[in-house]
């Protein structure tokens, strides 16, 4: 290991309501493969968005190779060495693997004018050489994921690196994979580049790690030595023992009631073999780190992933979930994940948006499809001023109003209908400020209270334990622990880190 490679001192990044990054500091040395670890939303990938020129910060420094710099474009990272594999891989399916490899590159040519196909196959079969035995003609969407991890390391390394960002490289893989990728890395290091290996997996981090940088609520916690400290310490170092409550508790659960929601066997792409129930007012909490299977989870109960196998019933119906429309009939509700993209209606109004989910209970005449406005602003209306929305009127277009509102107005059209059994919220508080978390925590257990059954899928496991009555912990797809509330955010991440089947270190602070 020689000399710092990169060096970042003093970086502050603020999202409105969120400080994302407070004063936070990494430096990786040249040969050396360095460990980024936290929970989910420590500040890890913020960092890795700045440095890649994908998010501009408010404050701080950043040095390559000594030298301060500036990068406001991802090819100004990639002209100063600097090359990131992200965890979805950002290669284009539809093209095949020698035209991946090229991409922002000057295709080999013959003439000096003729893009030359032969020579591109040949350059790749050649660089692909050592990493990855894949025909250069297939299309990257064939491809395995560790096949798609390969062909991404070996384009990234092409171009003389300085560093490679690995981010979450083997989260999707099975253990001969995660060899292979580990393998690659400890020759990067041979060669001489340098390595940000981003991972929530312990044991691969303290196994091709030279050191490790702990980070949480966006500030570096620690820098260690994976020489001079173990997995407990380290996952001790991840928890920390400051941080606020959530202040929220789930509300009292009656013993008697039978299930609202029963699944047995249900299997679905990364969801394995997972049986669960939830009952009338119960919240049932799903732990988990990234690539858990948490959402997929979800999605599969929803009808939007098709179940390979398994059963999904309601009230003691068994359900066929052919599409989200099933679910909703049946009674099961969704606020995604991705609000945005998944959620919203970004152009159209808030009351357009609240009464989405349904029209049919907004008609001026049940047989005629003519829309009543009037029943429609005025459902909604209620709607804002139980959930306490900040908006100036029914008629605002959604995207103007803050991240907390709009999670607000998601978790609304749910409730307008008055038909939901079963409330299904991923990452029911991302992106959201203080305030407004502690209100949509204390909306989520009010909804329970009155007999809707929750599942709440969250990174932040704090929250996950605060507001559960159960929690379930989920690894690869898999259920590896079930824990009776009330439980701990250190408990919980214990499971989380756990081998299955094995005793976890003792995080009990």
């Amino acid at each position: 290991m020689g000399e710092p490679i990169v060096e970042i001192v003093g970086l502050d990044k603020r999202y409105p309501g969120v400080q994302a990054l407070d004063q936070a500091a990494l430096t990786v040395l040249r040969g050396e493969v360095h460990g980024l670890v936290g929970e989910n939303g420590a500040g890890k990938s913020t960092m890795i968005k700045i440095l890649a020129g994908a998010e501009r910060r408010h404050r701080g420094v950043i040095r390559v190779g000594g030298e301060e710099v500036e990068i406001a474009t991802e090819h100004e990272a990639d002209e100063l060495g600097l090359h990131f594999i992200h965890q979805d891989v950002a290669l284009i399916p539809r093209m095949t693997v020698a035209e991946n490899m090229f991409l922002g590159r000057k295709l080999p040519r013959r003439a000096g004018f003729f893009v030359s196909r032969r020579r591109a196959v040949k350059e790749t079969r050649a660089r692909l050489e050592g990493y990855v035995d894949v025909d250069p003609e297939r299309k990257v969407g064939s491809l395995t994921i560790a096949e798609r991890w390969m062909v991404a390391i070996a384009r990234a390394c092409t171009a003389d690196p300085q560093l490679v960002v690995m981010d979450e490289p083997t989260v999707a893989l099975s253990d001969a994979e995660v060899e292979h990728v580990l393998s690659v890395v400890r020759r990067l290091r041979e060669q001489g580049i340098a390595v940000l290996f981003v991972s929530h997996r312990l044991n691969e981090v303290l196994d091709i790690a030279d050191r490790v940088t702990v980070m949480k609520d966006g500030r570096t916690v620690t820098v260690l030595e994976v020489k001079e400290t173990d997995k407990s310490t380290l996952a001790t170092h991840i928890i920390g023992v400051e941080g606020g409550s959530t202040n929220v508790s789930p509300p009292r659960l009656s013993a008697a009631q039978q299930p609202v929601l029963e699944i047995q066997g249900l299997t679905s792409g990364p969801v394995k073999d997972v049986n669960l129930s939830v009952r009338p007012g119960e919240i049932l909490g799903l732990g988990g780190l990234v690539g858990s299977g948490r959402s997929s989870l979800l999605l599969t109960i929803f009808g939007h992933h098709q179940a390979s196998s398994g059963t999904v019933a309601v009230n003691g119906r068994m359900l066929k979930l052919r599409s989200p429309a099933d679910a909703i009939r049946a009674g099961i509700a969704l606020v995604p994940e991705d609000r945005r993209d998944q959620g919203l209606l970004s152009r159209r109004t808030v009351r357009e948006n609240i009464v989405l989910a349904h029209l049919d209970n907004f008609r001026r005449k049940p047989r005629l499809p003519f829309p009543d406005r009037s029943s429609e602003r005025s459902a909604t209306r209620s709607e804002i001023d139980r959930l306490h929305i900040a908006t100036n009127s029914t008629e605002q277009t959604i995207a103007t109003l803050s991240g907390g509102n709009q999670q607000k107005c998601l978790v609304s059209r749910w409730l307008i209908g008055k038909q939901s059994k079963v409330l299904l919220l991923d990452e029911p508080t991302k992106g959201v400020d203080v305030g407004a978390k502690a209100e949509i925590l204390n909306l989520v257990a009010q909804l329970a209270a009155t007999g809707v059954a929750v599942i709440l899928a969250s990174s932040d496991l704090e929250e996950v334990a605060a507001v559960s009555h159960r929690v379930l912990v989920l690894q690869e797809g898999r259920i590896v622990a079930e824990l009776d509330g009330p439980v701990t955010e250190a408990e919980v991440l214990e499971h989380c880190y756990a081998t299955p089947g094995a005793a976890g270190p003792d995080l009990r602070l």
